[in-house]
């Protein structure tokens, strides 16, 4: 498909129609937030997408994906696209399902009164 800035840069815009984004050192990557919440994360493991409960399994049965795991456990309403078979519509397609879903979400208190993770920009 792309480079990893391209992809970050697509999901960025995507979820910036929303609100107001930023990214994050998450998951051994970078992540894409929309009001504090994950949209996406991009690492050397593919790219994570939040895509809901609702979403799970219908997006699992599409090509190039494969659940995410967390301690050996899979977490419902996440999943891993691989960026390799990734083109500009499949990528707008897969940005747009992770920001509809993440957009329905309450926003988090900003990060700094959270004391988290530092900012990528930072």
């Amino acid at each position: 498909m792309t480079d990893d800035e391209t992809i970050l840069a697509v999901i960025e815009t995507a979820a910036g129609r929303h609100g107001a984004t930023s990214r994050i050192a998450m998951f051994g990557g970078t992540a894409v937030l929309l009001g504090g919440n994950m949209v996406a994360a991009l690492s050397p493991r593919g790219l994570l997408l939040r895509v809901g409960d609702a979403r799970h399994e219908a997006a699992l049965a599409r090509p190039g994906t494969r659940p995410m795991e967390m301690r050996g456990k899979p977490m419902r309403g996440y999943l891993y696209v691989d960026p390799a078979g990734l083109d500009a519509a499949s990528l707008d397609d897969w940005a747009g399902m992770a920001v509809a879903y993440v957009a329905g979400l309450p926003a988090k208190a900003a990060r700094r009164e959270r004391g988290l993770r530092k900012m990528v920009d930072d």
